[in-house]
């Protein structure tokens, strides 16, 4: 189903964009390591560092550029090919074709397994949440498994029969597109709980006086993230239904880096928002005072009165403890208005 191959010209605009989001992922990974390696104020390093969040941010980024590279070595080869009319000297076929599908799959494995982290977190570790995503997480898996196995017995060339129901001419589809739907299914699952969770917890805040906003923020950075995902995902998904290979190329290249970019714009956001809390925390704890002058007309001397007020804001990720005292105290000085 589909064309064996597109034009060679053609690789250039699929490698551009590759490298377009590529680059825009390393803008977010230099920003999230910067938070997560360095402390909020300041470039000391950070003690307290999550080493498995920190881990997790490495072994994508390994995936996501071998990925880029593999498919970089590939276009050389197509090129070189197409100018000398034979294969690239020491070109490796295999390298780059299971290279590229199985680094893909790894990434998106390795995201799916802190989202799930997460989702177990938030639901107070429980294990009953884990069934569903750690069945597709496994399938998951095993699809990667299977990919890798198909490619190394095939090097490389599949099936051109009418049989196959989706395109077999970039990759083992057959294989692949049940491994994007288990990770898309994963995702939705696992999203739709946490933000099942932070709505909960915003009615609930709001029911009692509790400031929402720092859950709100989360909410929209799950939003940010999960529309980025889910938008490349499911299109990615669905191309491999029909017969451009070009398109499966094409949203292939892109696909990969956007999940690097999805993953660190939760970390990058959460980060932030942090270390805006306690600068805030930080300034009001020094006691800010402000006096107010108001004239009090009902007395009959023109003397007005000072209001002293002291605020003390200790805002935290779920609730917001304050205290308001004013005082009001005769004053001799002569009202301004």
């Amino acid at each position: 189903m589909g064309d064996d191959t597109f034009p060679v010209y053609k690789e250039l605009p699929v490698r551009f964009c590759g490298a377009a989001f590529y680059a825009f992922y390393l803008v977010t990974l230099g920003q999230t390591l910067r938070w997560q390696l360095f402390t909020d104020e300041g470039w000391k390093i950070r003690r307290n560092r999550r080493n498995i969040i920190l881990t997790a941010t490495i072994l994508i980024f390994i995936f996501t550029t071998t990925y880029i590279s593999l498919g970089l070595y590939k276009a050389m080869q197509e090129v070189y090919k197409a100018v000398h009319g034979h294969t690239m000297p020491g070109y490796i076929d295999t390298l780059s074709t299971i290279g590229q599908c199985t680094t893909a799959n790894l990434a998106a494995l390795l995201a799916d397994t802190v989202l799930m982290y997460r989702c177990w977190v938030v639901y107070g570790k429980s294990k009953r949440i884990l069934i569903f995503p750690v069945l597709m997480w496994i399938g998951g898996i095993i699809c990667t498994v299977i990919q890798a196995y198909w490619q190394a017995v095939q090097t490389g060339h599949f099936g051109t029969g009418h049989w196959e129901p989706v395109n077999m001419s970039i990759g083992p589809g057959i294989v692949l597109t049940p491994f994007w739907a288990t990770t898309l299914a994963l995702n939705t699952y696992t999203t739709g709980l946490l933000v099942y969770r932070i709505l909960a917890a915003v009615k609930d805040s709001k029911a009692v006086g509790s400031p929402v906003q720092p859950l709100q923020l989360l909410l929209r950075v799950f939003a940010e993230s999960g529309v980025l995902y889910f938008s490349t995902t499911i299109a990615h998904l669905v191309i491999w239904f029909t017969p451009s290979s070009f398109g499966i190329a094409m949203l292939s290249e892109i696909n990969v880096p956007t999940i690097g970019i999805a993953f660190n714009i939760i970390l990058i956001r959460a980060a932030e928002n942090r270390a805006r809390e306690a600068r805030e925390e930080g300034s009001q704890r020094n006691g800010v005072s402000t006096m107010r002058y108001a004239s009090n007309n009902a007395l009959p001397s023109p003397k007005g009165v000072i209001i002293i007020s002291s605020e003390t804001e200790s805002m935290t990720s779920n609730s917001e403890l304050g205290s308001d005292f004013a005082t009001r105290l005769p004053s001799d000085l002569r009202s301004p208005a």
